[in-house]
């Protein structure tokens, strides 16, 4: 007997040949292989579920495994966000730019950070993208991003910016 759904169903098949071949009529053989082959699909498809249903809840075990991880990587990186952060305040509040362990080097460093207003900034360019939209079809739309690193590469050394920029200067 075929082992395979495959085999299975081209048994199947060749039995229904058989029948159209003898006008329909059904030989004793011809019945019991019938009946057998339909048993066997039956079980084959029964264990084809069974292995489906184990597969779903392996999947779904590894998808409660990967949030579980998750939470525990967010709640680890809050962690380091918030000690860096206590390190951060303490050698403002006492005025140190360097602090030196047995085993480590701290010191803050100064940084400029880049806030975009980009409805504001983009303004001026809106008729531009417009009429660059509207020559494409409608199903190719235009997503105008900015750069905020070009943007402070481009103005670092001037004493005006475009509307809608600010450059903020912190420590980290």
């Amino acid at each position: 007997m075929s082992n395979t759904l495959y085999e299975l169903t081209a048994q199947m098949r060749q039995i229904e040949e058989q029948l159209d071949e003898t006008g329909g009529e059904l030989t004793p053989e011809l019945e019991d292989l019938w009946n057998e082959t339909g048993e066997s699909l039956v079980q084959k498809v029964d264990n084809y579920n069974a292995l489906l249903i184990k597969i779903e809840n392996y999947s779904e075990n590894l998808s409660n495994e990967i949030k579980r991880l998750q939470n525990l990587k967010k709640t680890a990186d809050n962690s380091v966000a918030r000690i860096k952060g206590h390190i951060k305040d303490t050698m403002v509040a006492n005025g140190f730019s360097k602090l030196e362990g047995a085993y480590c080097k701290m010191s803050l460093s100064s940084s400029t950070s880049t806030v975009v207003d980009e409805d504001l900034l983009l303004q001026p360019y809106n008729h531009k993208i417009q009429a660059l939209q509207d020559s494409f079809p409608s199903w190719l739309t235009i997503e105008p991003k900015v750069s905020k690193s070009e943007l402070k590469n481009a103005y670092k050394d001037k004493d005006v910016t475009p509307a809608g920029v600010q450059f903020v200067k912190g420590t980290q």
